[in-house]
């Protein structure tokens, strides 16, 4: 016995691992007041844990440690001598005559998998005997067990540890049988192998933690009844059990449920494995608290390989012993919490965890129907409230965190208590709706609104007024128009279309949910006011009121996002909306602040109701409260929700006002809308888009357009088949799938057209001549033009959208603004008409002058300030003259001339040579009695008006001729008259028809100007047929070319020369024929075509295009090693090219996400520089193409050399490209031999 391994000191073997860890946490949190340790040895291991575990323990447990080795007690008793709470015991745990023999340890030996085999058999049966001879000879009591619960009047410990000698645990097993926690060590050998085996199988005992991998193996079971107290403690059961929990969901889940009451009801949707069931039905041991489990257990719309998820379930509960804790309810939330009282015998919820369905609509519903069953100060939780979920999300923080109190959080895990004293009193009843709609012969639309009402999660009531509105107060205005009630429109008072019929089979269907109102037959309603009053006396609950034209269609979506706002914001009263006002099947108004779009007050819709409240008018409608002293109080003027508020929520509905021929006939014949059906068809036969309403409806007095539906990104809900009156309404889903097959125009160019509102002078004429062009010639879809305060022109075809107007003083705030537009809109450029700037969209400059550079002006002007912005800002330019070109390259070097494009003005097809009686009768109307000059511009300054009134004066038959002046208005400068004596001169105004007629017979055009950016009036009078005087300067030559008279700009004699010469009718003949030639060269069709080429060409600048530019077409389809490979053989081949810095690669991403290709761009990029030491950020450009419009690639293909071939090329990209048109080159085309042939 002395020489016995039994007397050595060992290491401890658990120690510092989760079997420590837990046996310290047991012993420190639940309530034991017994722990049994068979096996200390000295004390260093689980005797430690148990230890420090027990000093935190408020019930104060006692720990019984039992060694049978005498060395390893001696040292165990000192360890510990300071600790009342261990009391130590040198004495063998079970007699000799409860070990095994030698033959059943064989046996286990042989016919099992067990650790026991990593020793030679010999030598486990050595210590079989060796532990046997030591309890022999040692003298000890045999029966450690039963004299330690004999001396300490123990019936069942709290809890036992098993780690004794490696042959007694199953003995000792029926020694310490009924502790409330059994921990075994070794459990994948003889010591506790048969041990976990019978406790797995025994009904009274349950696995709460396990681990076969840990040394050999330990196992800790619970008693079935014995109710943990903390978490931890059936932690590792728990997560035994697969789910979608996050770490610390289910310890709040055990928690919350623990700290409700004995008899408390917890209700569970969605159960799924039973993870959060069993985390939930251990709080429940040891109480009368029921947790009642609602699913399906099929897995519903998942897709999961095997659905017996109930089976699984009811085994996980039974493996824990929860049964009698647990009641499932198989089905679906919705029917079941339906019928919940019967179910349950009238029980109400004490705590309810959400997480079924994770659809936003299923969620709402569970909430809804949920939320009435819980108990006042009873608790509501839901699962998943994340972006990535976000059905749960939104219901959390929309509505439910709005009527709950006492938030907490668990991670996604989101939980607030029910306290009605507490929350706003109009949320705690669920906030329903009552919708009203006032209906005469509604078909097609009525037979919309109850799909989606149906749905609806929560509680609502439809109020349907149906009958004739007599034409009175809030309508009579429509007499006056000649409106009148045809006997039509109508059968006995009632509807005549069948909305009568349908309207009766409607509340058949839905008696608890809608209620019709009518007058006695043949009567009709006293105004439409007394029709929306009629459901208010029926409206005894605070809810949202919302009025429904039936012509108006919501989708499910909108109404529940707007009943969340109404929730979220208690404090708002009523809500404006926007609408999408359909005036055809495929026509919508397209504009607002305007016909239809008055946000003063179309379209109020919906109100915060209390009992009481009544209307006092309903066009426009205004719900009144009624206040002590007898005022009224307009609900909706206290706080409402803005238009752009509800907008951002999505809340614009279709509005389908005009689209069917019976609602014209209505119109006309009731409001007195004169002529409605046929203009309107004639609406309907319109092609080009957009177009003014006025032109069509003459009820419209403003600037309303009207687009097609499609252009503007909207799917109409209601859409009649084609061919019949068949009307059909799409789903959400079927609208989503035709808003994808939309060809979304690209690119976008914002136009600000802030010009027409500052001046209608030449700039004016080139921004609407541009217009015009591309409203003919189609570009016009990529434009938006900004309507500066309504100012702009509205041309048919042009997309406007209204902005305030600018001001000087404000210009860092319109910045913003024009930015914020061109965010909206997607734009990809933006050019002003006149200087302005967004703040980060790329621009386009476009110069008419450098007059105030050239001239020397006051650059601190504001006008010249915000100009010299405009031209830092930009990233191309256009100038309308080569002069102008080289001007703004002198005054700004770092402008690269490249960069700049030129297009030249063109001349309106008014002007043209004017018949004689047509000149004839212009000089009779204005007094112009004699042959005159034309001056257009008299201004002094760089115009230099003086030089031909000089001239003039010089003269010898000044007398016999007068001077037309147009373009400056108001009298002539004194300094001017003085040359003009015994001559009128005529300071007209005219229109461009009298302009051209003035043209055509004037003797000259005299156009002395010193500067000019173009010089419209010289090209302008050429096309008249009107000789043309003027001087060699700046860009005029460049306009007038060799068709003019040409003299310097200080040179008076001169130009008195000119003035008799070009009277000669040789001279004048030679003249009018070259000029008429001249005029020909330029056209608004030709610069229009320029300017939007150099537009197009500026959303390609992100490509950085250099000297030499190569595309290449990679299939992204094929494998990410083989793209891989052939795009950095590309990239090495041309990066090591001595030409590499002229290059731009460009590679074409039609069929893979931009950010996708940057990652796989970088990693070849990054393989190229660790693997071959090559940088190629030194030279190559490397650049992405997306999906690029037709216009861009239009633009884009002539400034390619050629397509770099690959083995696996995308063909439909390049062939839909038109790239197979470039010049083909294999790689081996840039060897060194052949570049200067290729380069």
């Amino acid at each position: 016995m002395t020489n016995s391994e039994l007397n050595r000191l060992i290491p401890p073997e658990i120690k510092n691992d989760e079997f420590y860890a837990t046996l310290q946490r047991i012993t420190r949190e639940e309530n034991i007041k017994t722990v049994l340790e068979i096996g200390s040895s000295s004390g260093e291991g689980s005797t430690e844990a148990f230890v420090t575990g027990i000093r935190h323990n408020p019930h104060k447990p006692i720990l019984f440690c039992m060694e049978v080795s005498k060395t390893r007690f001696t040292e165990l008793k000192k360890r510990y001598k300071n600790d009342d709470f261990v009391k130590v015991y040198n004495l063998s745990s079970v007699p000799v005559e409860s070990f095994p023999n030698e033959n059943e340890v064989i046996d286990f030996y042989k016919n099992t998998e067990n650790n026991l085999k990593n020793y030679p058999l010999e030598l486990v049966l050595s210590w079989l005997h060796q532990d046997i001879e030591y309890v022999n000879n040692s003298g000890l009591s045999e029966h450690g067990i039963k004299k330690i619960k004999q001396e300490n009047n123990i019936d069942y410990f709290d809890l036992v540890l098993i780690d004794g000698s490696e042959f007694t645990g199953n003995a000792e097993l029926d020694e310490i049988y009924g502790a409330k926690y059994i921990c075994l060590d070794d459990i994948n050998t003889f010591k506790n192998y048969k041990t976990f085996s019978r406790l797995m199988k025994d009904s009274n005992y349950t696995l709460i933690s396990c681990n076969k991998n840990i040394r050999n193996g330990y196992a800790i079971f619970k008693q079935k009844n014995v109710k943990p107290v903390s978490y931890q403690t059936i932690d590792d059961a728990v997560k035994s059990i697969p789910g979608f929990m996050i770490s610390g969901q289910e310890e709040y889940l055990f928690n919350k449920v623990q700290s409700l009451p004995e008899e408390a009801v917890i209700v569970e949707i969605g159960s799924f494995r039973g993870r959060s069931t069993v985390a939930m039905g251990y709080a429940c041991i040891g109480t009368n608290r029921k947790i009642y489990a609602i699913d399906t257990w099929n897995g519903n719309d998942s897709d999961f390989s095997e659905r017996q998820f109930f089976e699984i379930w009811r085994q996980n509960i039974q493996i824990n012993g929860l049964e009698e804790y647990v009641i499932p309810l198989r089905g679906y939330s919705h029917d079941v919490l339906s019928c919940w009282h019967e179910l349950t015998d009238g029980k109400n919820i004490d705590f309810i965890f959400i997480d079924g369905s994770h659809q936003y609509l299923d969620v709402l519903k569970d909430f809804e129907l949920s939320f009435p069953l819980v108990k006042d100060g009873g608790w509501i939780a839901f699962h998943d409230v994340i972006h990535t979920w976000p059905g749960p999300e939104r219901v959390w923080h929309k509505i439910a965190k709005y009527i709950l109190v006492n938030h907490e959080y668990s991670s996604s895990l989101a939980c607030g208590q029910k306290n009605i004293t507490a929350t706003n009193s109009s949320l705690t009843t669920g906030l329903p709706i009552h919708f009203f709609t006032i209906v005469l012969n509604g078909q097609p639309f009525i037979r919309y609104h109850i799909e989606v009402f149906k749905q609806l999660p929560f509680k609502w009531h439809w109020h349907i007024v149906e009958g004739v509105a007599d034409l009175k107060h809030d309508t009579s205005w429509s007499v006056k128009l000649g409106g009148r009630i045809s006997d039509e429109v109508h059968k006995n008072g009632r509807s005549c279309d069948g909305t009568t019929e349908y309207l009766d089979e409607l509340v058949r269907q839905y008696p608890d949910n809608i209620t019709i109102y009518r007058q006695p037959e043949g009567v009709f309603w006293d105004g439409k006011r007394e029709m929306v009053n009629a459901p208010l006396a029926n409206i005894q609950e605070e809810c949202l009121l919302w009025q429904i034209d039936v012509d108006e269609l919501w989708t499910l979506e909108q109404i529940c996002t707007a009943r969340e706002i109404f929730i979220s914001n208690p404090e708002k009263t009523a809500a404006f909306y926007w609408c999408w006002y359909f005036v055809g099947e495929q026509l919508i108004i397209s504009t607002r602040n305007c016909y239809a779009q008055n946000p003063q007050q179309d379209w109020l819709r919906t109100w915060r109701y209390k009992p009481g409240y009544i209307w006092a008018a309903h066009e426009p409608p205004v719900l009144v409260e009624t206040l002590a002293d007898g005022q009224f109080k307009n609900v909706a003027a206290v706080n409402p929700f803005l238009h752009h508020e509800t907008e951002q929520h999505g809340l614009v509905f279709q509005h389908f006002a005009y689209v069917t021929p019976e609602q014209l006939k209505f119109k006309e014949q009731y409001y007195g809308y004169s002529s409605a059906v046929t203009q309107w068809n004639a609406l309907q036969k319109t092609t080009k888009f957009p177009i003014l309403l006025r032109e069509y409806f003459p009820w419209v007095q403003d600037e309303t357009q009207v687009d097609i539906a499609h252009t503007r990104g909207i799917i109409p809900i209601a859409q009649r088949e084609s061919g019949s009156n068949i009307w059909r309404f799409l789903q959400p889903d079927e609208v989503q799938q035709e808003i994808t097959q939309i060809n979304k125009v690209s690119p976008i160019i914002i136009v600000d057209g802030v010009f027409f509102q500052l001046y209608q002078t030449g700039i004016a004429r080139v921004w609407r001549s541009l217009l015009e062009e591309w409203s003919t010639n189609g570009f016009a879809k990529h434009i938006i033009v900004l309507d500066r305060a309504d100012t702009a022109p509205k041309i048919p075809g042009i997309r406007y959208r209204t902005v305030p107007a600018y001001d000087y003083d404000n210009t860092d705030v319109d910045r913003e603004i024009l930015q914020q537009v061109c965010d909206e809109e997607g734009a990809e450029v933006f050019i002003s008409s006149y200087y302005t700037t967004p703040i980060t969209t790329p621009s386009v400059f476009m110069a008419y002058d450098m007059i105030p550079e050239v001239m020397g002006w006051d650059m601190n002007n504001p006008m010249w300030r915000e100009k010299k912005h405009g031209i830092r800002h930009a990233s191309s330019y256009i100038t309308i003259s080569e002069n102008t070109a080289n001007d703004l390259v002198n005054s700004y070097k770092d402008i690269a001339r490249e960069s700049v494009t030129v297009a030249y003005c063109g001349v309106k097809n008014t002007f043209f040579p004017s018949k004689p009686e047509k000149i004839q009768a212009f000089k009779h109307k204005y007094s112009i009695n004699k042959p005159y000059f034309l001056l257009v511009g008299t201004g002094n300054g760089y115009k230099n008006g003086i030089l031909f009134f000089q001239a003039f004066s010089k003269l010898a038959s000044s007398n016999g001729f007068d001077i037309v002046c147009t373009g400056s208005g108001g009298l002539l400068a004194p300094e001017f008259r003085t040359y003009t004596s015994g001559s009128v001169v005529h300071m007209l105004q005219l229109s461009d028809e009298e302009l051209a007629t003035a043209y055509s017979g004037a003797v000259a055009l005299v156009y002395p100007s010193k500067y000019e950016g173009f010089g419209m009036p010289i090209i302008e009078a050429m096309a008249c047929g009107c000789p043309v005087i003027t001087c060699p300067n700046a860009s005029l030559p460049e306009v007038a070319g060799e068709a003019a008279i040409y003299i310097k700009d200080d040179d008076v004699s001169a130009l008195a020369d000119a003035l008799c010469e070009v009277q000669k009718p040789s001279v004048r003949q030679s003249l009018i024929a070259a000029g008429l030639e001249q005029a020909k060269k330029f056209s608004w069709s030709k610069m229009a075509e320029i300017v939007s080429s150099a537009l197009i060409d500026a959303t390609l600048l992100p490509l950085n295009l250099k000297e030499i530019n190569l595309i290449t077409f990679p299939d992204w389809l094929q494998s990410e090693e083989l793209i891989g490979l052939e795009l950095a053989q590309v990239i090495k081949t041309l990066a090591i090219h001595s030409e590499s810095s002229s290059i731009t690669l460009l590679i074409d991403t039609n069929n893979i996400a931009t950010e996708d290709v940057e990652l796989f761009l970088s990693s070849v990029t990054m393989n190229l520089l660790m693997e071959e030491d090559l940088d190629v950020t030194d030279g190559l450009q490397i650049s992405i193409v997306g999906n690029l419009a037709d216009i861009q690639w239009k633009v884009l293909l002539p400034r390619l050399h050629g397509r770099i071939v690959l083995e696996h090329e995308n063909q439909q990209a390049l062939i839909q490209a038109k790239a197979d048109t470039l010049p083909a080159y294999e790689l081996a085309s840039f060897s060194q031999a052949r570049d200067k042939e290729f380069f």
